[in-house]
């Protein structure tokens, strides 16, 4: 889908809607200057006399707005009417409303509603038709207008009651005026002329609004730099999932699970159906070989799918068209199976209730288009929103099971649902005590007529509700997890990831990866979409290893780096069973050399369907253990693994070390010509004691190889004393790394952080060494030259890749390279390695920046 236009459209509609809001609020004296000079109880509002009903409205809206907050009232009544304008939209361009009568435009599709011209073909329920059809006959569409939007809305409500509700006289006062009069302010005429009918033809659009109608909400909070409050998470972590990479993971988890069951289904033949849309299983990767070791179905009704961070929808409404493929495979009739489905098959989660309405439209959307008569049925999809349930223990009787097992934990929580949503687990002592809390509650409060003790037994009905949803365990689950890392958590966010998940406490996308091990079945199979990050970084190395010694990694493709679009970090998406099968050779397609998003799906299905194009491969994941810190390296050959294997590590003839935190740099750093050249001493050495105050210092610098970047010096009086000892003042990191042993000694460094390869050079003795530049220190000196050139060397450019595929060099890394001796050419690798270190310091003392500079190279 071609979204550019959307990507205007929608936060710039979000921004008049609040605008159209808060003016009827300026004109219902309910902005901040109406609230103060006419408060709660006020007679005369604007020099207007209220009537009592009126009156009613007002106080209601007031108190509503205290209690969210005026800027928060703008943005909810706004997003209200967005999502109620975009599914009136999406039904009258598909037929969906029952009276068959467009809304918002004309038959031709010009902004021209039809409504206005067929009051008598109208049935809406709610519609006053004499009133009505007067209001016709007088021309006053606007008011007509109003009366029938309302009407309409009311209608849907009883079949999309996440979405439309019903528009009480109170809401009513908050629909935008000038909803008919032409211009650029106007809403919903853009709806209708800015975005082509034909972008209306999937379901898909509604989440693509969703995103985009919060894209400047996300851009403001990551430009803040803030700490995530609760109402930050949801627009700071909503990423609408590619269609193609929902097609994978669903195929590759749901369909992979029927396939297993019925080798002999004609689904995967829908890969080639005539309409894009209708396709289905076109990025299903067949299994290395055939095996037992799968959940055991007897058709669609057996099977549960579960989306734990469903946003608005996508992969359910994937899960919705296969499902409904399978029914039919299985001779059920074409009405029957969206009820089922609704009811047997899908689920969802979300902490963003805005986000589970649109799920929850598009899944009833799905089923409309299977069923004319859906919208009666009363079904509403199984998307549950994980909002705060406020219960403390002080609130409990003393007799409460929850107070005498000391679940407070539990309690704390849930009155943070809304932020840590369906990460939460509850353990079966838990819900137990929280189902004796609940009926106890409930019995006491009945006898006793107890208004306090009432409402506590209701919250605890809701928590108990919300953790047996919680405790549930699905066939299927898939899911685009929020990307969050730990430097965004607010404090009490922080310290619930380190309590809850201490493995993977850093990021909340690779917390979800191991919550949803938990509500998948054992053998059932999984889905997800995440940044790379985790197969390769040190961090995330236990859960690499519970993933290749506990689970099946069945497929994963690792996309290019800025192969995603609208995302600022490197995606893979992967798919796993939920048990460990021995042997198990799972497919991964490798898409680093396309670059751009556009490719990225073409080359997955080109290395899906024709497995010998070079970049689809074959690996068993235990294999990975092979290498230092198990990476997810799929594509390395047998003489890599060998080489990692056999080989000693080059730690037995290194000593790599971080450098200096100096703490202060303006303070103790100095460019080698602000000082006086004359008492810079060159000739330290380690364990010579030194009465300069300003040593030579290697910091890193730009992309050089072999020799040069020596610009610095630092402030080593009395061994440093006044960096160890007078250099904390309460705003700054304390210096440390001080790494005495290894001062002054002749070594290799590198750049821990650069903006290209990896890439090393030689340093004499006499230097001091900084975390931006570590040292590494050869065991035995005469060495240096051919471990130089070995680090140098293209084949350790491309295991470093192997072990760490990022621009963050460490000397963890370089610790744990293999080391191959000089197999008798000892000498001409060190003798080459000389003439480049030669070479490249005549380059850098060349430029007057060194200070061996003695003339330019043009005189």
């Amino acid at each position: 889908m071609d979204t550019k236009v959307l990507e205007k459209f929608c936060p710039w509609a979000r921004e008049e809607l609040i605008d159209a809001v808060h003016n009827r609020c300026i004109a219902c004296g309910l902005d901040e200057a109406g609230r103060t000079g006419a408060p709660r109880g006020s007679r005369i509002v604007n020099n207007a006399v209220l009537t009592d009903d009126e009156l009613t409205q007002r106080d209601n809206l007031i108190t509503l707005i205290d209690e969210l907050g005026y800027e928060a009232f703008l943005e909810r009544e706004a997003y209200t009417w967005f999502n109620r304008f975009a599914g009136i939209r999406y039904m009258e361009l598909h037929g969906y409303l029952p009276s068959r009568v467009r809304m918002f435009s004309a038959v031709d599709g010009s902004f021209d509603p039809e409504c206005l011209r067929a009051v008598g073909e109208l049935d809406l329920p709610d519609l006053d038709r004499n009133r009505a059809l007067d209001l016709a006959a007088e021309g006053s569409d606007t008011e007509l207008f109003r009366m029938i939007l309302i009407a309409q809305c009311n209608q849907l409500a009883d079949a999309l009651p996440a979405v439309f509700d019903h528009v009480d006289d109170t809401d009513a006062l908050m629909l935008p005026d000038g909803l008919l009069i032409p211009g650029e302010h106007n809403v919903l005429q853009h709806l209708v002329t800015d975005i082509p009918e034909k972008a209306w033809d999937d379901v898909e659009i509604l989440g693509w609004m969703y995103q985009f109608y919060n894209a400047n909400l996300k851009a403001d909070f990551f430009k803040s730099k803030r700490k995530a409050a609760p109402e930050d998470i949801p627009p700071a972590t909503q990423l609408f999932t590619p269609d193609w990479i929902v097609r994978y993971m669903v195929d590759n988890s749901l369909g992979r699970l029927w396939m297993l069951n019925f080798p002999d289904s004609r689904l995967c033949e829908r890969t080639n159906a005539e309409n894009p849309a209708d396709r289905l299983m076109e990025y299903y990767i067949e299994p290395d070989e055939e095996h037992e070791d799968v959940i055991r179905i007897s058709g669609p009704e057996d099977i549960t799918f579960c989306d734990p961070a469903c946003g608005s929808g996508h992969i359910l409404v994937y899960a919705f068209k296969m499902l409904m493929a399978m029914y039919e495979e299985r001779g059920y009739r074409q009405r029957e199976i969206p009820e089922l489905i609704l009811t047997k098959n899908l689920a969802g989660m979300e902490i963003d209730e805005r986000a589970a309405q649109i799920a929850q439209l598009a899944l009833a959307l799905c089923a409309r288009n299977h069923d004319r008569r859906f919208f009666g049925r009363g079904i509403v999809a199984d998307v549950r929103v994980l909002k705060n349930i406020e219960l403390s223990t002080d609130e409990l009787p003393e007799s409460s099971a929850l107070v005498i097992n000391k679940h407070g934990d539990l309690l704390e929580s849930l009155s943070h649902l809304g932020e840590i949503g369906s990460l939460l687990t509850v353990n079966e002592g838990e819900l137990g005590c929280l189902r004796d809390d609940a009926e106890a509650c409930a019995q006491v409060a009945t006898e006793t007529s107890d208004v306090l003790l009432a409402n506590t037994a209701e919250k605890l009905t809701e928590a108990r509700n919300v953790c047996e949803t919680l405790s549930r365990r699905f066939d299927v689950v898939v899911a685009n997890p929020p990307y969050m890392g730990g430097s965004s958590f607010n404090p009490f966010m922080s310290k619930w990831m380190k309590k809850n998940y201490p493995d993977v406490k850093s990021d909340l996308f690779a917390a979800f990866i191991v919550r949803i091990m938990d509500y998948a079945k054992d053998h059932g199979e999984i889905g997800i979409m995440s940044p790379f990050v985790w197969m390769f970084i040190g961090s995330y190395e236990k859960l690499r290893n519970k993933l290749i010694d506990e689970k099946t990694v069945t497929s994963l493709i690792q996309l290019e780096y800025s192969g995603f679009a609208g995302a600022t970090v490197p995606i893979c998406t992967f798919t796993y069973h939920n048990s460990h099968i021995d042997g198990y050779k799972g497919g991964y397609v490798r898409l680093s050399d396309f670059v751009g998003a556009t490719v990225q799906a073409p080359k997955a299905l080109e290395a899906i369907h024709n497995p010998t194009c070079g970049w689809f491969y074959r690996a068993d994941a235990t294999t990975f253990h092979d290498i230092p810190g198990s990476p997810i390296a799929y594509w390395l050959g047998y003489g890599a693994h060998r080489a990692f294997q056999k080989l000693p590590k080059l730690d037995t003839v290194i000593d790599a070390r971080v450098g200096l935190i100096n703490g202060n740099g303006s303070r103790f750093l100095r460019r080698w010509s602000e000082v006086s050249f004359s008492k810079i001493p060159f000739d330290t050495v380690p364990g010579k004691e030194n009465a300069e105050k300003w040593v030579p210092y290697s910091k890193g610098g730009d992309y050089r190889f072999w020799y040069g970047n020596l610009e610095y010096v630092i402030n080593w009086e009395n061994n440093g004393w006044e960096i160890i000892n007078d250099n904390y003042d309460g705003t700054r990191p304390r210096a440390h790394n001080f790494n005495g042993s290894q001062a002054f000694k002749a070594g290799i460094t590198w750049n821990s952080i650069s903006s290209s390869a990896f890439h090393c050079r030689y340093i004499p003795t006499g230097f001091m060494f900084d975390a931006a530049g570590p040292l590494c220190e050869v065991l035995a000196p005469e060495k240096l030259p051919y471990v130089l050139g070995l680090l140098s060397s293209s084949l350790i450019s491309f295991l470093l890749e192997v072990i760490n595929p990022t621009l963050n060099f460490p000397p963890g890394y370089i610790n744990c390279l293999p080391f191959a001796d000089a197999a008798g050419r000892e000498d001409t690798v060190t003798h080459l390695v000389d003439q480049c270190i030669s070479s490249s310091k005549l380059d850098w003392d060349s430029q007057e920046t060194s200070w061996d500079f003695m003339r330019s190279p043009l005189i």
